[in-house]
């Protein structure tokens, strides 16, 4: 069963806080492969987390 972009970014998501299944992964590898708004996605994830972290650090009042 192939991935529908929804399931993939949540997997791409999901794969910061857990390990991903081999069945997972594969079907993450495919999706992405084959679409280019989940492919891009994926490499801008870790920037998102680089700015979440920013964003709640400042909303803290530690500034960054």
């Amino acid at each position: 069963m192939m991935l529908n972009c929804h399931d993939a970014t949540f997997l791409m998501s999901q794969r910061r806080e857990r390990d991903l299944r081999f069945s997972e992964r594969m079907k993450l590898r495919l999706h992405a492969g084959l679409c280019r708004d989940c492919a891009n996605f994926e490499r801008q994830i870790p920037l998102l987390g680089e700015a979440a972290k920013r964003l709640a650090a400042k909303e803290d009042g530690h500034g960054v």
